[in-house]
Formats: C-alpha cells, structure tokens, sequence
C-alpha cells in the first residue's frame, strides 16, 4: 500500500474525532490566512484539503450570497463531516465539500478567484504537483492562501523542530520540511507576502498569479 492510499485511510478513520486536535479547529492563524486571501463579494473560492471543513462557516461570512466555496479533499469520510456542518450551518447555497484528487482536480483552467489551504500541502502524498494544480486553476489576480508548518527562520528552536518532524511523519506522514514558497514559485506563482507566527512553526504564504 503507498503513501497516498494509507493517508487516506488515517484520514477516513480520523474523520470522526479529527475536529478534536484539529491545531485549534478555526484559530486566530486560520482566521488570519482567511482575511488575507481578501475574497471579494462574490468570489469562488476552493478550500484545498477542506478535512471536516471547519474554516468553510468563517470562509463563508466573508462573501456575499454570490459566493461560492467549494472544498476539496481525497477523504471520502472528512467530506461527508464538511457537508454536514454545512448543512448545519445553513449555508448550503454558497458552500458544498466533494471528493477529488488534489494532483488531478476536475476544474477547467482559471476556475477559481482564491484558493485557501490550511495544513493541507504537509500531509499531501505529492503537494508539489497539488500546487501546480491550485496554480492551474486559479485566475490570473487571484490569491492563494496557505497556512502551514514548517522549518524555522532561525536555529533557536531547530531542536524542537527536529522532534515534531519525526513526531508528524509518525502520526499521519505529515511532512513539516516541505518548502511551501519554494514550491509556490516553482508552480509560477508570485510570493507576496510570508507571516510567520512568534513562538509557533506554522505561518502563512500570500501568492498571487499574475
């Protein structure tokens, strides 16, 4: 069995509880990656890797009722959760999560106004080709917000780093070394803005196509 199928089946078998230690479930840092992808009224937007679509109600109250948001993650069982917060959340008219490959998603070209992410390109089997992907279908002006974990700018907490590294990889082969802005850039996207978060290793990186 590879990487991608065994993720998927954690993740199906996490679906039910996975709210629980979801990094904070809609934290000031998801919140924070939301308003700086700065959608507009009636934007599309994807949420890439949406799990139990936690961020779609808050995602939600930035767009006008001719938004749109659709989430996308490989788990058959985290999607079926995501629709029915939805559901719960009485907005189904703007909002609904689907199945889909994120190396192969089923959107023509320039489909999308923005695309937000958040800690989903770590634990994707091949987030490089993921982001190529996001880049495809997002529109040329669009924003593509990504909130993730990753190495720290300095040596002061490498130590710490090195121990979540093995301890992510061991609990859902997350992988926290991935260099999301260099990946960004080697998709054809431009990096407009890193925010990185004090006493923490997640961050945010702001690319735009042009």
């Amino acid at each position: 069995m590879g990487r991608s199928e065994k993720t998927k089946k954690r993740y199906d078998r996490w679906s039910r509880f996975y709210d629980v230690f979801d990094l904070g479930g809609v934290n000031d840092q998801k919140k924070l990656a939301v308003n700086l992808l700065k959608p507009e009224n009636n934007a599309k937007i994807m949420d890439m890797g949406t799990g139990t679509g936690a961020i779609i109600p808050y995602l939600a109250q930035q767009l006008g009722e001719e938004g749109q948001i659709i989430g996308i993650d490989f788990s058959e069982n985290m999607v079926k959760a995501a629709n029915e917060r939805i559901r719960k959340q009485g907005i189904a008219s703007k909002a609904k999560a689907m199945v889909a490959d994120g190396t192969k998603l089923p959107f023509p070209d320039e489909y999308f106004d923005g695309i937000i992410a958040t800690f989903a390109f770590t634990s994707f089997p091949e987030p490089e080709k993921a982001i190529r992907e996001c880049a495809r279908v997002l529109r040329p002006g669009g924003r593509f917000s990504i909130l993730d974990t990753g190495k720290p700018a300095g040596k002061k907490h490498m130590f710490r780093y090195r121990y979540l590294k093995f301890l992510m990889w061991k609990a859902g082969y997350t992988d926290i070394s991935l260099d999301i802005p260099d990946l960004v850039r080697k998709a054809g996207l431009k990096v407009n803005k890193i925010q990185r978060f004090s006493g923490s290793f997640a961050y945010v990186t702001i690319a735009l196509k042009i």
